[in-house]
This record gives structure tokens, sequence and C-alpha cells, in this order.
């Protein structure tokens, strides 16, 4: 009697030790999930995809976005074919020197050469980035003081921007970008000239309508130039910025993030986010919500296929953008520069499910339940009926 009576003891004993280990195996850092989303997207040519849904459009940003993720959470790049990727940077700045001057795109450009950085290609290839160096400032407007892509005579902050922020990565490969020779304050004065004082923000030529995006690359050039003290409007800026912040609690997948509307607490968006926080902590704005922002980026995450996305708009699967990724890591990194450390503490080594196997867990949960249920009953069953 005491034999048997001891046995569906020893199987629930024996379920819990098997349901922690289980739960110990699907555990998943956030920082390996987004990983593996990251190193599925790499394709035969080198070059990364935005989804890995199996369509396979791949930019100079699609790939400089995956790469640059994979980037901060394991510099050797080991899990990633990196000659495929050198060759395929390093072609692509080649094509912006041998495109026709109406197909020259330079934050391509930028992201072509940032890409062949992280890759360590540009070493043996000095005379390809001298050669976009040499194509990047025949985009220079004289007169303006700014630069303007290959369709349009026409200067725009955001071509500015990737100008010299292409100059300031070159300039630690050769010295022909040394940011010290160019007209730095000029092109200080086209970036406020861009400025709208009705909205106090700036737009992205003189006379434009006012937007986050164009200020961040606005301020951003000022500082790369060291010439931010030229610029007055701080508290402003930050005034215009805090009017995109989804501050209604009520719609909680939005709440913390930031809109593409000003005043519209319902159209949160990971691109915005970053570019409205990244300019609230330039200017040291007493306004950023860190707390509440950085756990609505988190909470972007998807449970899918790891990656972040935005909140759809529809019902069903969102498919995670490498994109929108990207400007979530940066956000993320805004608020906490050791979030990809390799301490335990560190906010990317947060374990979390991976839901691709948690469905083998619950299954293998509802059948002890079941094969206990069972166990009880039988054991009951040979009580009544015990001799």
């Amino acid at each position: 009697m005491k034999r048997h009576s001891i046995i569906p003891y020893l199987f629930l004993l024996m379920f819990i030790i098997s349901s922690v280990s289980i739960d110990y195996s699907v555990a998943t850092s956030r920082k390996d999930l987004l990983e593996e989303f990251c190193i599925s997207n790499q394709t035969e040519t080198g070059g990364f995809t935005d989804y890995n849904n199996g369509t396979d459009v791949i930019t100079e940003f699609t790939s400089l976005a995956n790469l640059f993720i994979l980037y901060e959470i394991d510099p050797t790049l080991t899990k990633i074919d990196k000659s495929k990727s050198e060759f395929w940077f390093i072609d692509r700045l080649d094509d912006f020197i041998t495109t026709t001057t109406t197909d020259k795109n330079i934050p391509n450009a930028y992201y072509a050469l940032e890409g062949s950085i992280y890759l360590n290609a540009t070493s043996n290839n000095t005379a390809t980035v001298d050669e976009s160096i040499i194509e990047l400032n025949n985009h220079y407007n004289e007169t303006s003081h700014g630069y303007h892509g290959g369709n349009s005579p026409i200067p725009t902050l955001s071509n500015t921007y990737y100008a010299i922020e292409f100059l300031y990565l070159a300039s630690n490969i050769t010295t022909s970008a040394n940011l010290s020779t160019i007209e730095s304050t000029e092109i200080a004065t086209f970036i406020l000239s861009c400025w709208d004082s009705e909205n106090n923000a700036f737009a992205g030529s003189p006379g434009g309508q006012a937007n986050p995006i164009d200020s961040y690359f606005a301020i951003q050039t000022l500082i790369r130039l060291e010439k931010l003290d030229l610029f007055n409007y701080g508290e402003e800026l930050t005034d215009f910025i805090d009017d995109f912040y989804c501050n209604d609690p009520v719609f909680e997948s939005h709440y913390g993030g930031y809109s593409h509307i000003p005043n519209s607490p319902s159209s949160s968006s990971l691109m915005m986010t970053y570019y409205c926080v990244s300019i609230q902590n330039f200017l040291n704005s007493s306004k950023m919500n860190n707390e509440t922002t950085l756990s609505w980026i988190l909470s972007r995450q998807s449970p899918y296929d790891h990656g972040f996305n935005d909140v759809p708009s529809v019902s069903g699967i969102e498919y995670s953008s490498a994109k929108l990724s990207y400007y979530a890591v940066k956000s993320i990194l805004i608020f906490e520069e050791s979030a990809f450390g390799d301490k335990n503490a560190d906010l990317m080594n947060e374990e979390l499910w991976d839901l691709r196997t948690s469905g083998w867990l619950i299954a293998a949960i509802v059948v002890g339940s079941l094969g206990l249920a069972a166990l009880a009953g039988y054991g009951i069953y040979r009580y009544k009926n015990r001799i």
C-alpha cells in the first residue's frame, strides 16, 4: 500500500523538475533573439533585407540597420558571412562614384561607408573612399553652403547632414576628409537659415515646413561642426518636439512613444521616437520621459520574430523591420549606453520567452496535467478497490 501511494508524488516531483528545466531552456535574452532576427536577414549577396518573411528588398539602409545591431551585440561579427558583406558595401560605394549625376544619393553613400567601417573593409579600399569624397564635394553649393542630392540642385538639411557625417567617418580613413578644412561657419549659416520661426523648429530647406527629423539633422550637424553655440532657441525647439509625445495612458500601446503628427497620442513610431529623443538628449531637455519611453520601446520587440516593429494598424502578424529595430536600438542606447553589455544586469540581457518553442512548453504542461489527473484517478480507483 505505502509503496503504491508514493508513486503519484514521485511523478509529480518529476513533472515539476522537468517543467523548471523546460522553462530554463526556452528563456532567451532580448539581444540573442534580436541577433537571430538580423542574422536571418542576410542574403547570398552579402546585403541584408528589412524583413525575414521572404521579401528580398535590399538597400544600403536595410543592410546597415542589420549590421549596426549585430555589431552592437557582437563586434566580431563571426555569425555572418563577413567577406560577402565587405564586397557588398564597397560595391555600393563604387555605385556612388560611377552612377550618373542624377542617381547619386548621399545618404546611401554614407550608409555604405559606415557598413564598410564596421566590417574593416575600408583599410584596403582607401582609393574608393577618396573618390567618393570627390563626388561628394561636387554636391556642395558654394553659394548657399549646403549639400544637394543628385536629382536636385537645391541644398537640403538631410543631404548636408549625411555629407558631414560621411566626411566625419572618412576622416579616420583618409586625410582628404579633414573636417577642419571645410567651411564650417558657412555651412552652419545655411543650417540656421532653415529655422522656421513660426513653428520654432527646422525645415528641410529655407522656407519649408518644420518637422522633427530635419530638426535632428540640423542639431546633429551643428554639433559635428562644433557650432551648436550659434543656436539660441533650444527651449523653443524642445517645446516643439514635446508636442509629438504620446502622453495619454489610455492608448496603452502608444503611450511613451513619439508620433509623426503633433498632439496625436495614438500613432507612436519607433523612427520618430528616435529622432525626438535624440533632440531632447542633445539639448539636455527636462521634457524627456525616460522610463516611460524606454518601456514603450522595449514593448515593441516582437514575440513572433524578435525584431522591433510599430504598433500594427490592423490585426494580424506584423513582421519586424530591421530599419525600425535600428531606431529602437539607437534609442535604447541613448537611455542606457551599456544595454548590450555582457553583464546579466544589462538591459538587453533580460530573458524572454522564445515564443517559437513555448508552444511545446504549453503542450508539455497540458499533457503533464492530464497525466497527473489520470494518475490521481488511478490511485483513487486502487484505493477504493484495495484488497
